[in-house]
């Protein structure tokens, strides 16, 4: 990943985080403890070339498909 994909993997990962914090009305400190528990960071590097080419709303509902699969409860 070049450094350009990188700068770009973050601002996704700041943008959905966000989205995420808003849509589950919880604290930015919840969020970040579900983020980690769940490895969500490494699933949006993971789904990166998708993720990229979609709007962020797409993104974040195959996150909550990811973590409903894990069987996480918000």
């Amino acid at each position: 990943m070049n450094e350009i994909q990188k700068e770009d993997l973050y601002q996704i990962q700041v943008r959905l985080f966000r989205l995420a914090q808003l849509n589950w009305n919880i604290s930015a400190a919840k969020c970040s403890e579900l983020f980690k528990k769940y490895n969500i960071y490494d699933y949006i590097e993971t789904c990166y070339e998708i993720y990229h080419t979609q709007g962020d709303e797409a993104s974040f509902q195959d996150i909550e498909k990811y973590l409903e699969n894990l069987g996480c409860k918000k």
